[in-house]
């Protein structure tokens, strides 16, 4: 989690608020949990709480998770905290501030957000002898709430700021930062920023190194990590080298049964299923050499063009063996066997071997009956089974032939299908409910679905059963029509429809 979703507690005395240093809960959201399109309008603080009881209801608010409600009595402990407070700038106010910012953040408000932590950062470094790690931790909450909406540009530039600041007074390698450059990772990503972003990895390994050494391990999880990441951005080759680096590292340490080694197990699978579904890897044999230059060890030799049949085998025996794996451990939590059977469902969904695939479905859905715990909401039977899972699509021909255009030429429009997932997960009875103004893109994104859409089905009583009315949006990127010449006198200008 990163440093600015650390809580800056206050300390509630009959006298008002004063801070607490360095007293801090680390928070993290409950796992699969998506943070809201759009910030909740919950109930105003009671105007007339007392600081005590402000700071409660906010952290009762937050303790249990429910961070839009936890927003105005953060903001009610500020207005005390400006209201008593000696000077603007007083330690108190920054530190009330750092709590608003990370709930707004934390319920989906990220311009709010961006403006209280700008505040924040404005009040330190105005204060004459600004407190670096509060510092830090505002640059930090800033990144979060450029990061989580989606603005990754400014995102780079504020964890810039907050990660030289920790290194400043924290020290280099420092297991403390892992996670604000995890996040870091991801905005360098999204921006294609790929060598950035492998320098940064490789960072992470050296701090994961450091702490736990070279070849144990204690290393294996960052191991994991990486190779995912390089799966991500489809360097595929260097993901299965790292991936197996791991694996080998706990068989030596530990055994080939270790539950340490599902995890990568689970990685390198979906490793070879990305490349096989990938349509820029064909034919497979043939591999990307710009990526593999860029991302190549020279002191290590693997193999390249590696075939749809090993992939496949590996792949499977991957998952097999995680779930063998699983299934020997005697508390294995249903929650690891959810996961597990779930993937080896999905792959064999994909590779269009349904009945392969149900008793590993059915399996996790009897695992998910057993969780107590809500994921996105929901029962884990509700978010897994409860409605089609798109698994794969191969998307038509030409929706974002346009992507390289600025925006300013372009349009999106979206082509929406309704139809029936059935028992095996396919698509059947495609109706275009909206063509977006031209019946072939409708036609076109209808015929792709049909084909090559591959969903988890639904399942009622454990067994698989059929959706109807399923929707489906296709985005398509358009090129807007040039401006309108002005007509002569007396002579009709008929609109142009976007290219196609």
């Amino acid at each position: 989690m990163l440093a600015s979703a650390a809580l800056a507690t206050l300390a509630v005395s009959g006298d008002g608020l004063a801070q607490q240093p360095g007293n801090a809960v680390a928070t993290t959201d409950p796992p699969g949990a998506v943070a809201p399109a759009a910030p909740a309008a919950p109930s105003a603080a009671p105007a007339t709480a007392s600081a005590t009881d402000a700071y409660t209801g906010f952290r009762a608010e937050f303790d249990a998770g429910r961070y839009a409600e936890a927003v105005p009595y953060a903001t009610r402990v500020l207005e005390l905290a400006e209201r008593q407070a000696a000077q603007p700038a007083a330690e108190e106010v920054q530190v009330a501030l750092m709590n608003l910012g990370m709930v707004q953040n934390l319920s989906g408000d990220y311009v709010g957000a961006e403006a209280t932590f700008l505040r924040v950062i404005g009040l330190v470094e105005a204060s004459g002898r600004p407190l670096h790690t509060r510092l830090a931790r505002a640059y930090a909450g800033l990144a979060s709430a450029y990061h989580d909406g989606k603005r990754h540009d400014l995102a780079v530039k504020s964890f810039d700021q907050a990660i030289a600041l920790v290194r400043r007074h924290e020290g280099l390698l420092t297991e403390q930062q892992v996670p604000l450059i995890e996040k870091y990772i991801d905005s360098l990503t999204e921006l294609g920023r790929y060598e950035d972003a492998l320098q940064a990895q490789k960072y992470v390994l050296r701090i994961a190194t450091r702490a736990h050494g070279e070849r144990t391990v204690g290393i294996v999880p960052t191991l994991e990590q990486i190779g995912r990441w390089y799966t991500s951005i489809g360097a595929y080759d260097q993901s299965r080298r790292i991936l197996r680096q791991a694996i080998d590292i706990v068989e030596e340490a530990e055994g080939e049964n270790s539950p340490r080694l599902v995890g990568p197990l689970l990685a390198l699978a979906a490793c070879n299923r990305r490349q096989m579904l990938d349509p820029t890897q064909q034919p497979l044999a043939t591999p990307d050499a710009e990526r593999t230059n860029m991302f190549a060890d020279p002191g290590v030799i693997g193999p390249t063009g590696y075939s749809p049949g090993m992939m496949a085998t590996e792949g499977e025996t991957s998952l097999l063996r995680a779930a063998a794996i699983i299934d020997g451990q005697k508390d294995a939590s249903p929650a690891q066997v959810v996961n597990v059977r779930t993937q080896v469902g999905d792959w064999y969904q994909l590779r269009a071997q349904n009945q392969r695939a149900l008793p590993h479905y059915q399996q996790a859905w009897q695992a998910a009956a057993r969780i107590t715990d809500k994921l996105d909401g929901k029962s884990y039977t509700e978010a897994l089974f409860g409605q089609p899972v798109l698994l794969h699509m191969i998307r038509p021909e030409n929706w974002n032939r346009y992507r390289a255009r600025p925006p300013t030429e372009v349009e999106i429009r979206n082509v929406v299908v309704e139809f029936t997932v059935n028992d095996k997960g396919r698509v059947e009875t495609p109706r275009v409910v909206d063509d977006s103004g031209d019946p072939k893109r409708g036609e076109r994104t209808a015929a792709a679905l049909v084909s090559t859409a591959r969903y988890r089905p639904r399942f009622e009583n454990g067994e698989p059963a059929a959706t109807p009315t399923v929707n489906f949006s296709q985005p398509w990127i358009l090129l807007l029509p040039p401006p309108a010449t002005p007509a002569a006198e007396g002579v009709a200008v008929t609109p142009q429809k976007p290219s196609t």
